[in-house]
């Protein structure tokens, strides 16, 4: 029996799938997944949901690389089996040594357009890497409940309801998801490694570097989920000064950064409002951004 490489989930703003642990995320979009292994391009995934029929056309239009995608004859049985609730437009291309094989995608349910395309040689993906894509479009998964799942490079948080993801950030020792819900916004920071970290700076100090604030910005250390923590906020009282700045456009902001030892990690969340923030609903946001 032949054994099957090891997975991981992959869960991206409303999508989720499991790939072969050898595929690293190379490239991200707020609807992009790009995939490398060893040997180059894998798999490549784009989505935008409520785009309909017109948007399977138009990622049809947009395959890379442009202008040379053409419709193909059909797609392997293991993907049309995985691919059965969608209606399907099979495409190939191929450029010198390099081709692909895919599909435009539009799900009758929901409205969701995509586009996806496994990488290979000059005849398209060979047999290990139509198995590989098989098992992942297998595991695909866009119908949610409640808040999308966040989980790539080892970070998993899910939102709270009715924030969407605006913008991200992946870079060695600092990752960072920023959300908004109208004009409140929600930013998560995870940092690493905290022990070097801590030893260059005390948490307090690290907190008001991660979050912007001046020096000399009263800071208040605290226990969250059994972490040591610090609070910094600004413009959250009830006083004149504080209700007339937010009034004027300045919203309250609140941020709270903890170390978790076992992670050897520090968690962030950030977040403003024009009304002055709830600690618990923060605490309960930021407590969702763990180490997987």
């Amino acid at each position: 029996m032949t054994a099957v490489a090891e997975t991981t989930l992959v869960a991206w703003n409303g999508l989720t799938l499991t790939v072969p642990s050898s595929w690293r995320p190379a490239r991200l979009g707020l609807g992009y997944l790009y995939f490398e292994d060893g040997s180059g391009p894998a798999f490549e995934l784009k989505w935008r949901p409520g785009a309909g029929r017109d948007g399977m056309e138009a990622a049809f239009r947009a395959m890379t690389p442009k202008g040379q995608a053409r419709r193909a004859d059909g797609l392997p049985k293991a993907w049309e089996a995985a691919l059965a609730g969608f209606e399907t437009m099979p495409v190939a291309w191929n450029i010198g040594e390099r081709g692909g094989l895919g599909a435009a995608l539009f799900c009758p349910d929901c409205g969701l357009a995509a586009i996806f395309q496994a990488y290979g040689g000059p005849d398209g993906p060979d047999s290990p890497r139509v198995a590989e894509v098989g098992r992942t479009l297998a595991s695909f998964s866009h119908h949610h409940d409640g808040p999308p799942e966040f989980r790539v490079f080892g970070l998993s948080f899910r939102p709270p309801p009715d924030y969407r993801l605006t913008a991200f950030h992946f870079s060695p020792g600092r990752f960072s998801l920023n959300f908004a819900q109208g004009k409140s916004r929600l930013d998560i920071l995870r940092l690493a490694p905290a022990e070097v970290l801590l030893a260059r700076d005390p948490l307090p100090r690290l907190a008001r570097l991660a979050f912007g604030f001046d020096a000399d910005r009263p800071a208040t250390e605290a226990v969250v989920d059994g972490c040591p923590a610090v609070w910094v906020g600004e413009r959250q009282g009830e006083q004149w000064r504080d209700r007339l700045t937010r009034t004027l456009g300045r919203p309250a902001r609140l941020t709270l950064l903890r170390h978790d030892p076992a992670a050897d990690k520090l968690y962030g969340a950030a977040a403003t409002s024009r009304h002055p923030l709830n600690p618990d609903w923060l605490a309960a946001a930021a407590g969702r951004c763990v180490s997987v």
